[in-house]
């Protein structure tokens, strides 16, 4: 290998596709370019080699194997001269044909005539060391990748283009401020009756605090866009669970049989419902029984109510919700927050013109004389069958997500868990040194708190970031981003 070697990766999935792409990036990145690289055609005739091009062009050449001169792959070369790049360094792209042999012969030749495999993340981790990107858009490198939804995206997105970087920014020079304020208090005590006092300080710092609590409230739905929204299915056998599932999927996922008991296990399926990732969780009838397996899958049904966002239960006209059917709902919804349970006549094909909303009533004032009213949110008659009520459903899912905040607040959603945590700290931190300025306690200590605060926000950003967060962090993109 020689010195200071590029680093190489294929940027595209696994699979057989039409082209593939080749990325390098890094120090003698053109020269290992030149060694293997034939250049055909180009912007310019003057241009026959790598080295020639201009940044941000491209040509058309053969790529050899310089052992034999065997041709590989006829491809196109792109240059990105540094530091107009992403990585900041020179980085080369390789669009060629996408077989697997092919793209491996490319990675083995490239390696052998100096270049190195690249590590996870590398070319975005150099990306944030060279100063095009901080970390949090970087993090948000992978979240546009992920995103299965289009929120999920938006959000990514927003975060890629440096949203939170200003909010955390922006706060953080509002801190320092506020602390700089209070060095000179305790550099110079005998003016603090002439400049800004240490009391004025800290109602300024509470005051800041507001933009940063509400961007730690936001994570309520950054977490459902990054994690998806959790919609469980449940009720008794035979109450349509699978064939709601099966609509809202777009596909036959669950198996639909007359027969009571058909699902035994929970059952997940990831999709979109009007913009938001969703978790369709299919579970087991709740019912008693003597099979040992269908008591594992009421079992499993019960657990995941407890992590259920939002708990559809469904109800069919040839039920009879007798006490013990009443007694599972009961069990079901207890655990639950308010206004978390979707109460669904199913099968309303099955009923005469009208009476599925008699059904409805009826069966929301047993659940009234339960005095459980409070969990439902809303009550509709669907069919999986004929589509009614499908849409509303998907309404009804948008409206829970709209209430936690989103459809009404800013573009700038919290997605990441250690974003979260950051923002929570330093709030803390910045709320404990208001309460020492207030108790008059000594303002050197309120110093301490606003520094850790001011740290707090720097990890979001990568400014006062560690290295071994740093490693940790880029160990989970994916190779060749």
């Amino acid at each position: 290998m020689f010195p200071e070697a590029p680093y190489c990766a294929c940027a595209t999935p696994p699979g057989i596709g039409g082209i593939a792409v080749i990325r390098m990036s890094g120090k003698n990145a053109v020269e290992v370019a030149d060694r293997v690289f034939q250049v055909i055609r180009a912007s310019s005739p003057e241009v026959d080699s790598v080295q020639a091009m201009p940044g941000y062009s491209a040509a058309f050449g053969r790529l050899t194997d310089p052992k034999n001169q065997s041709v590989i792959d006829e491809c196109i070369l792109s240059l990105f001269r540094k530091p107009h790049s992403y990585t900041g360094e020179d980085v080369i792209e390789i669009s060629c044909h996408g077989g697997t042999a092919v793209r491996q012969e490319i990675l083995r030749v490239l390696i052998e005539n100096g270049a190195r495999a690249a590590e996870p993340g590398e070319f975005t981790k150099n990306a944030f060391l060279s100063g095009k990107i901080d970390l949090s858009q970087a993090e948000s490198v992978m979240d546009v990748i992920s995103a299965e939804s289009t929120l999920a995206l938006r959000a990514a997105e927003t975060h890629l283009l440096g949203a939170l970087k200003k909010e955390i920014r922006r706060a953080s020079e509002r801190i320092y401020e506020g602390f700089a304020k209070l060095e000179m208090i305790i550099e110079f005590p005998e003016h603090e009756d002439t400049t800004e006092g240490a009391k004025e300080v800290a109602a300024r710092l509470s005051e800041s605090t507001d933009s940063l609590r509400e961007l730690a409230r936001s994570y309520t739905q950054g977490r459902i866009l990054k994690e998806k929204m959790n919609v469980v299915l449940c009720g008794v056998p035979n109450s349509g669970k699978s064939s709601l599932l099966n609509r809202l999927a777009g596909y036959d996922r669950a198996i639909v049989t007359p027969v009571a008991g058909t699902t035994r296990d929970t059952l997940e399926v990831d999709t979109s419902i009007e913009g938001i990732p969703v978790r369709l969780m299919d579970t087991a009838g709740l019912r008693d029984t003597m099979d040992t397996v269908e008591k594992i899958g009421v079992s499993r049904a019960f657990d995941a109510i407890t992590n259920a966002d939002l708990l559809l239960w469904l109800i069919s006209p040839a039920e009879d919700t007798e006490d013990g059917d009443l007694e599972f709902f009961r069990r079901a919804v207890e655990p639950l927050g308010d206004a978390r349970v979707g109460i669904l006549v199913s099968k309303s094909d099955l009923f005469p013109r009208g009476d599925a909303n008699g059904f409805l009533k009826r069966i929301t004032n047993q659940i009234d004389q339960l005095g459980l009213s409070r969990k439902i949110r809303f009550g509709l008659s669907i069919s999986s069958e004929t589509g009614e009520g499908i849409a509303e459903i998907g309404a009804r899912i948008r409206s829970l997500f709209d209430e936690l905040g989103y459809g009404a607040c800013r573009e700038l959603l919290i997605t990441n868990g250690r974003h979260y945590d950051r923002i929570h700290r330093a709030v803390e931190r910045i709320e404990q040194a208001v309460g020492v300025i207030n108790e008059d306690q000594p303002t050197e200590i309120a110093c301490s708190l606003l520094r850790l605060a001011m740290d707090e926000l720097g990890e979001i950003t990568g400014d006062s970031v560690n290295e071994s967060l740093v490693a940790e962090i880029f160990s989970r993109f994916c190779i060749g981003k």
